[in-house]
């Protein structure tokens, strides 16, 4: 039997409740975190293991915050945000969370560069003309 990789309705679901309960939290501005920056912090993404036990939330900073920081700072205080996660989130078992940067923007931004290189651009309009 062959397992699909692809997450269930269910892990969507609970992801994306995850996702807008800390926005919420971000919105209300509340965290009380030293140098934390919710305004100039975003939740791109989040991802949820098959078991529930874990969710991984991908984050971007907003210009001229540092990512890397406000990640290191979600990271050192996530049991605030696990704590409201349960609070809002009916789940059984509340998964632990872990913060990463969201790097799939400057991933973009690279294949949009190196597409936009002269010497690619030759090369793509070389075959475009046999």
């Amino acid at each position: 039997m062959s397992q699909s990789k692809e997450p269930t309705q269910r892990q969507l679901r609970v992801a994306e409740e995850i996702r807008h309960v800390l926005g919420q939290m971000f919105i209300e501005d509340n965290l009380f975190i030293a140098g934390l920056k919710p305004a100039y912090t975003m939740i791109t993404d989040v991802k949820i293991a098959p078991d529930m036990s874990y969710a991984t939330i991908l984050v971007r900073g907003i210009p001229p915050v540092d990512t890397d920081e406000q990640v290191a700072l979600l990271n050192e205080n996530k049991g605030k945000f696990r704590y409201r996660i349960g609070k809002m989130v009916r789940l059984r078992i509340v998964p632990d969370i872990v913060f990463k940067s969201d790097i799939r923007f400057e991933e973009t931004k690279a294949m949009d560069d190196l597409l936009n290189n002269p010497k690619v651009r030759a090369d793509v309009e070389k075959y475009k003309q046999d």
